[in-house]
């Protein structure tokens, strides 16, 4: 598949002609290991909220050797990833280097993460944070109790690269299916017009489906991966709708919304519908966790109380929570 622009004539549309963007001709590994510092949730289905980074090119050790994972998170539900980025084509030996991280990953206790976030997070904005409230804040903002998460129970593998060779894609479906190792493979390109505009191309080529676990198998979910038609974000904002139709003045919460949708989505995570709301809230500032697929629809009254957005009597705000106008 190619990425195009459309040119036109006199902004007559049936002018239109299709014009294919080209690859950069620079070295972007650097810049896209930024981005996706700046935008973790793009390796995560919407439904699995998004990441918190924690370390990056971190000091690895596996027996006598020391390596330098790209980037290192925690998930919503607290489990650890671990990102290795690759420019070209991925390398035969990129799955034995995964697996090396995900040796030495597995053995971090709470403590050791707890020291890398604080290493991590020295000059930024959560500089006299710990891990657990770091957590709590950017993905359960509005609740009143802090929540108990169990980190670092299950681990999640991600292989980037601007091309996954064909073994690299066959050995990590191996793992996953036969091992049940949570490792995906996404491929990007970037891409620029001859106007000068960035495009940023991703796919997905292996993974990114739920890990069959095993009966007894260490960190299955209670909550199966969404398996309705309709984007699960779709499906949260619909309840809300039928909730409270168009009424601006109508206050509700993620509970609330939640209670409404799983009598329509019984298998709903109640995390992600309350991530969704936070993400979609133009106030939170813990929306800044979500960049991608934002939607300006709720507006924050108090802690865990929201109502419709009105543009018109509450500014405009941008994807971190900050007003603008």
């Amino acid at each position: 598949m190619g990425l195009y622009t459309l040119k036109v004539t006199n902004n007559d549309m049936s002018t239109g002609v299709l014009e294919k963007t080209k690859s950069g001709t620079v070295d972007y590994e650097k810049d896209f290991e930024d981005w996706l510092e700046n935008s973790p949730n793009v390796l995560l289905d919407e439904e699995e909220g998004s990441i918190i980074w924690i370390g990056r090119q971190v000091t690895a050790s596996v027996g006598d050797a020391g390596f330098y994972p790209d980037l290192i998170g925690i998930d919503t539900s607290g489990d650890l990833v671990i990102v290795e980025l690759k420019k070209g084509r991925t390398p035969r030996d990129v799955i034995a280097q995964i697996l090396e991280y995900a040796a030495w990953g597995s053995l971090l206790t709470y403590d050791d993460l707890n020291k890398m976030t604080i290493k991590y997070y020295k000059n930024q904005e959560y500089c006299n944070k710990n891990l657990k409230e770091i957590h709590q804040e950017a993905f359960f903002a509005d609740s009143e109790e802090m929540q108990e998460v169990e980190f670092n129970k299950s681990l999640k593998l991600f292989i980037v690269a601007e091309d996954i060779s064909p073994v690299i894609k066959q050995v990590a479906s191996f793992l996953r299916d036969t091992y049940q190792v949570d490792i995906s493979c996404l491929k990007y390109e970037v891409l620029k017009s001859e106007q000068g505009s960035y495009f940023i191309s991703t796919e997905k080529v292996t993974g990114f489906t739920e890990v069959v676990k095993k009966p007894g198998g260490v960190g299955t979910s209670v909550y199966p991966r969404w398996r309705y038609p309709m984007k699960q974000k779709e499906a949260i904002s619909d309840v809300v709708k039928k909730m409270i139709g168009n009424d601006k003045s109508v206050i509700f919460s993620a509970s609330d919304v939640y209670q409404e949708a799983i009598k329509e989505y019984p298998d709903i995570n109640p995390v992600s519908v309350s991530c969704q709301i936070v993400a979609d809230c133009v106030n939170h500032t813990s929306r800044r966790h979500y960049p991608s697929g934002q939607r300006d629809l709720y507006f924050r009254i108090e802690k865990g109380k929201f109502r419709l957005y009105d543009p018109e009597t509450d500014g405009k705000w941008n994807y971190k929570g900050e007003k603008i106008e």
